[in-house]
């Protein structure tokens, strides 16, 4: 795509209008993913050795795919460290959760 060197002040706006409408209606699809719900209770995620001794902590976000009796079919990782992202599917793939689609974070923290 070509851009002119120089923009119009019109132009710049629509430019820029378009831009933040974009980036809402993205944040809106995210916050649209329902939270998951365990069945089993509190999701026991086990804090990896080598990222305690590394000082790596942080938030992991997962979204997962479930069967109807509540089993992960499937995990996404969309965000976080690849270490904890790791222990978090681990965790999941051993817990029952509510609906089809959803999405849980984990805090890792020292």
């Amino acid at each position: 795509m070509y851009f002119k060197k120089s923009l119009t002040s019109g132009q710049r706006a629509v430019l820029l209008l378009s831009a933040a409408a974009l980036l809402l209606c993205s944040a809106s699809a995210f916050a649209q993913e329902p939270t998951c719900r365990s069945k089993s209770g509190a999701v026991k995620v086990v804090y990896p050795d080598v990222a305690r001794k590394m000082k790596i902590f942080g938030t992991v976000r997962l979204q997962l795919q479930l069967t109807p009796t509540g089993n992960v079919r499937e995990v996404k990782v969309l965000g976080g460290n690849p270490v904890l992202a790791s222990a978090a599917q681990q965790a999941v793939k051993q817990a029952k959760f509510e609906g089809d689609l959803c999405v849980i974070n984990f805090d890792f923290k020292e």
